[in-house]
């Protein structure tokens, strides 16, 4: 989940120019925790995963 997280944030960024730090800043983390995350230093666990999946969902709209 974590794999198909990080694409849908690189799409996100790549077609509608949504930066990383704003996606941080929607899930109240970082930018820089965001990057570690993006580059695989670690995964996010189930509640910070769904948060994420709600956050790519409203920005897709």
């Amino acid at each position: 989940m974590n794999e198909y997280l990080r694409k849908e944030c690189k799409l996100l960024k790549a077609l509608q120019g949504i930066s990383y730090t704003e996606i941080a800043e929607y899930l109240e983390i970082s930018a820089s925790s965001f990057y570690n995350w993006l580059c695989n230093a670690y995964d996010f666990g189930e509640e910070r995963q769904a948060k994420l999946q709600e956050v790519i969902a409203n920005l897709k709209e």
